[in-house]
């Protein structure tokens, strides 16, 4: 029979473990061990993972601890866009800031911004959640195993950059503070044309003068409550503190000379406050509270929320009040209610309130912000704390750090599990619990049309670092598989081509995953917790292919942004490489039987197209015949050389006789033949050279 040729120039099928070696197809290959695919369908060896940079000794909880986000302000305070990445030490409860964790280590500062946020430091452990919107990073330690002793709080840090006449209104740093939205604890009213001034930071006061001369005022004659609230960046506004004091109007009187004052100070201790409101209602009725006065730190003092600002004056070194007095005939058409949301009466409304309040996870989507399996206040009448692992609260729409106890959704109370993630995309909501995944529709602006969608048994997922969202929808996985869902194409198993009941599937005991976006790819590492394996999935191809001994030390959840996927091993700084490397490595291709399984053949060549990166090295070229589970060896000692940036190495197998089927494998090594060896390669095409015989295998043959 003439020489018959198979070539081999697609792989891009990638691993498939689930179908017997013969069954396969062609572009498939039963094993890979740090190699790639390119989208070509050539193979490469892959170094995985680089080190970035380290930090100063820390300690990580496995999963955990690692947020990528990005920020037009650099550290100095300069105008400039730039990565920041947070690291958790959950020993002592602080957060690192490291600017530009991507450049050289020369050029970045990781050493004057380290304990940048202070979590506590109450126990030897931390599940660090963290969400960005807004400008500000929120992060909380979501160990429920602290409640009762704990005294972690949930912290806001963002950069605010501020003008205005007043001291202390003038602003220009990153601010590290707790996350509450505390409302004014003290301020008086005085029935006089002299401005008086509350203590900083506790609240304002207001002089005011009663009209009776004219009757045009608008007013009820009776008597009125004022209270006041602060407002803090985001335009997030706080509850409210009533003045002692209340004012009583007859018919026709209206206020005038309303003069605000308050004590502000360059060293103002919370810089997050940005102005104040006042409200009035009828005292002690069930009626709204509406708009008395609006103030700003940067432009002064309004009645309405549309009208023009009445400046700033300093009579008195940081005693401040507006240049007039404000004439308020009637009430605003605008409350508390319409400005915010959400009723006064709330009774609660930030996660820094109180140590030991924490969310499991959390998600922006639609402007708000959402966090499943909460510590919190149950209502707006307790005071006192509740553990709600099946409740996902969220936020009025801009206000991403605004929690009223009564915009909830509860799923599945009592089943016996927990909210362990959430996550976000377009305008969907993926809810995840141990077992069973939720998709919840809150397209619709208002929260009593929001719908629960989808309810999928056995695709829940242990914590918030099995799940990611990428450019095709969001991708988790688990110890029985790899998902995907997209609105366009639902659920789909990226690991259906994967046997679950052996390696790498078995592998997945403590999975973690992230994205690498320049090349749209799925990195999954089997367990976060130990020295393991890590799965590449490759969105254009559809193909996974595994690397091998990936990590030496427990990592932190992966993270990334439009080039880098980044986490935290031990105290260094590592990030995923796609790119050909030098690397131990081995792949094994599908068992061939040359499309004619009744006929032996006998194989006389290998040919192999290559390039390469690196001086050559030992490569081993073996073959699994007629399904034998021991490999013959071929090519022991047989070096392919870099001439020419790459060459064609042929390997003669005539040796092995005849065949029913035959698969190959190839993997570098040592001269000794007994340890692996890095080797830095590009396999172009494979070229089996054969000829059919006319005799049919005998029985003796294991097919």
């Amino acid at each position: 029979m003439p020489k018959q040729y198979l070539r081999l120039s697609d792989f891009s099928g990638g691993l498939n473990t689930k179908f017997d070696a013969r069954d396969i197809g062609d572009n498939e290959l039963t094993s890979t061990n740090n190699i790639q695919v390119y989208k070509t369908g050539q193979l490469f060896t892959s170094t995985a993972s680089a080190t970035e940079t380290s930090r100063s000794a820390g300690t990580l909880t496995s999963g955990y601890g690692t947020f990528l986000f990005k920020s037009d302000n650099d550290l100095s305070n300069n105008v400039k866009s730039i990565d920041l990445l947070a690291l958790a030490d959950v020993l002592t409860g602080q957060v690192d800031i490291i600017e530009d964790p991507f450049n050289t280590i020369s050029a970045r500062d990781n050493t004057n911004h380290l304990n940048t946020i202070d979590l506590g430091s109450n126990h030897a452990g931390g599940e660090q959640n963290h969400y960005y919107a807004n400008g500000a990073l929120r992060v909380c330690d979501s160990d429920s195993t602290q409640i009762g002793g704990d005294t972690n709080t949930c912290y806001w840090y963002g950069h605010i950059d501020r003008t205005g006449t007043i001291p202390g209104a003038a602003v220009n740093t990153w601010v590290s503070t707790t996350n509450n939205l505390a409302a004014p604890t003290e301020g008086n009213i005085t029935e006089s044309a002299t401005a008086t001034h509350a203590n900083e930071n506790n609240g304002f006061d207001i002089s005011l003068s009663i009209e009776s001369t004219d009757a045009d005022g608008l007013w009820e004659a009776t008597t009125f409550e004022l209270a006041a609230s602060w407002v803090y960046e985001g335009d997030q506004e706080s509850l409210l503190y009533t003045f002692p004091e209340s004012v009583t109007l007859g018919i026709h009187q209206y206020f005038t000379g309303v003069l605000i004052g308050l004590t502000r100070s360059a060293s103002a201790s919370n810089k997050r406050i940005k102005g104040g409101r006042i409200y009035i209602k009828k005292k002690d009725s069930t009626d709204l509270y509406t708009l008395f006065a609006d103030m700003d730190f940067e432009r002064g003092v309004r009645k309405d929320m549309g009208d023009e600002y009445v400046s700033w004056a300093n009579p008195s070194g940081s005693n401040f009040n507006n240049t007039s007095g404000i004439e308020i005939k009637g009430p605003s058409i605008d409350t508390y209610e319409s400005i915010n949301g959400f009723s006064p009466d709330v009774g609660h409304l930030s996660f820094g309130e109180a140590a030991g309040l924490f969310h499991k996870d959390s998600t922006i989507c639609n402007q708000r912000t959402f966090l499943a399996h909460v510590n919190y206040y149950v209502d707006s009448g307790s005071a006192s704390t509740k553990l709600m692992p099946d409740r996902i609260l969220y936020s009025p729409i801009g206000k991403y750090d605004t929690f009223p106890p009564n915009q909830f959704i509860d799923i599945g109370i009592n089943d016996g599990e927990d909210f362990t993630a959430i996550e976000s995309f377009g305008s969907k909501l993926l809810a995840f619990k141990q077992k069973t995944l939720y998709i919840i529709d809150v397209s619709s602006p208002n929260d009593v049309d929001w719908v629960l969608e989808a309810t999928y048994n056995g695709l829940g997922i242990d914590k918030p670092s099995a799940v990611v969202r990428t450019e095709f929808g969001i991708c988790w996985v688990r110890k029985t598989g790899i998902y995907a869902w997209s609105p366009t194409q639902g659920i789909v198993e990226l690991s259906a081509k994967l046997d679950k009941n052996s390696q790498p599937m078995t592998g997945l005991t403590n999975p973690v995953v992230g994205f690498y976006p320049p090349d749209s790819q799925l990195l999954v590492i089997q367990n976060c917790g130990a020295s393991s394996d890590a799965l590449v999935y490759d969105f254009p191809t559809k193909s996974f292919t595994e690397l091998g001994s990936y990590t030496a030390a427990a990592i932190t959840n992966l993270q990334n942004n439009q080039d880098n996927c980044i986490w935290l091993e031990g105290n260094d700084v590592k990030k995923y490489s796609s790119s050909q490397g030098t690397s131990t490595f081995s792949f094994e291709t599908k068992d061939f039987d040359f499309g004619n399984p009744g006929l032996l053949k006998r194989p006389k060549k290998i040919i192999f197209s290559y390039t390469t990166e690196a001086s050559g090295v030992e490569v081993r070229t073996s073959v699994y015949k007629d399904g034998d589970t021991t490999a013959t060896v071929l090519a022991a000692d047989d070096t392919w050389t870099t001439a020419a940036r790459g060459g064609v190495k042929v390997i003669d197998i005539s040796a092995l006789g005849t065949v029913s089927s035959m698969k190959i494998k190839v993997d570098a090594y040592d001269t000794s033949g007994t340890a692996t060896t890095n080797g830095n390669y590009r396999i172009n095409d494979i070229t089996i050279v054969y000829r059919t015989t006319r005799k049919e295998p005998s029985t003796a043959v294991n097919s």
